[in-house]
């Protein structure tokens, strides 16, 4: 046999054989290694946020461009690897994470550009909306929410109505961002008194819109008020809950209010100030966590992790059963 011959036979064994690329199947998720010596909550998910795309992202990294998956991974294991993400967006420095989410979509459109039939950004962004900006996700996080919108604007791949539909959500996803004074507003008592959002005094201010028979803000209701040292906590001036419904139907109100604990601010906003844009409500109910200047600690916050927060808060209060009429 000829070297010729040879040289055709294996290019015509090469052509047949399947590629590479098609020989690889479904990955895990990559994640990356934390170092020994980090080992605290903070520091740990500080860590992660910054790092936990970079071995997903990596160049060294070959994977099937099957576009059943998502860069190689199941669309399961990549919803589950996102769950985790978003759970770090909840612990870590928010500084980190916003860069982190930054990066993530610069890194998602450049992912996008080098593998079109991909759609990976078309999916980022699609996992976001379901995960931090869908009002009954308990992962929603309207802070990380922002550089998802941001990148939307100014990506080659969303169409003109999502870049316009992105920049008008944009003002109203930055009302009382993480850090900021939340907006003062006023509010009227069941007593016919008016106050004002800062005039309450307190290390922590639960601020909570609900609305009179809604069953979710009963039940938010009964999880607060079966807190340990709740009582003594407000007692104390460590805490305060300012109940407020933002609607107009005062009647309806009224009839529902002896359900609210004496001992919380409960109001009405006589000025229907705060659905008109002073807040972003999505969805009643709607819970804040403020410290005693004000500035927002948690914005929209699930109840499971508000109430995990305040369990650690409260956990040196004295019990109390004193309460007052407001």
């Amino acid at each position: 046999m000829t070297r010729r011959s040879i040289l055709i036979i294996a290019l015509l064994a090469a052509l047949a054989a399947p590629s590479c690329k098609e020989k690889i199947g479904p990955q895990p998720f990559p994640m990356p290694k934390v170092p020994s010596m980090i080992s605290t909550g903070q520091e740990y998910a500080n860590y992660m946020v910054s790092h936990f795309w970079q071995p997903f992202f990596s160049e060294d990294r070959v994977y099937s461009r099957d576009t059943s998956l998502v860069g190689g991974v199941t669309k399961d294991a990549f919803s589950k690897a996102f769950t985790d993400y978003a759970t770090y967006l909840m612990m870590a420095d928010t500084k980190k994470c916003l860069q982190a989410q930054q990066d993530l979509m610069a890194k998602a459109e450049k992912m996008t550009e080098a593998d079109p039939a991909g759609n990976f950004f078309e999916t980022i962004t699609s996992i976001s909306d379901a995960f931090l900006y869908n009002p009954n996700s308990p992962l929603r996080n309207e802070e990380m929410y922002i550089p998802v919108e941001e990148a939307k604007v100014v990506s080659r791949f969303t169409s003109d109505d999502e870049k316009a539909d992105a920049a008008a959500l944009l003002p109203r996803l930055k009302l009382n961002r993480i850090g900021t004074p939340a907006a003062d507003f006023s509010f009227t008592l069941r007593n016919g008194k008016k106050m004002r959002l800062y005039d309450v005094q307190a290390d922590n201010v639960i601020l909570f819109f609900s609305n009179p028979g809604c069953e979710d803000c009963k039940a938010v209701i009964d999880q607060l008020s079966s807190l340990p040292n709740l009582n003594g906590a407000i007692a104390a001036g460590a805490l305060a809950v300012v109940n407020v419904y933002p609607d107009e139907d005062l009647s309806e109100w009224h009839a529902y209010a002896p359900v609210y604990p004496d001992n919380w601010y409960n109001g009405y906003d006589q000025d229907l100030a705060v659905g008109a844009g002073l807040y972003n409500l999505r969805a009643i109910p709607s819970l804040y966590l403020l410290d005693k200047d004000k500035k927002v600690v948690f914005k929209d916050v699930d109840t499971s992790i508000l109430l995990q927060y305040l369990q650690a808060v409260l956990a040196g209060q004295p019990s109390s059963s004193t309460q007052s009429s407001l």
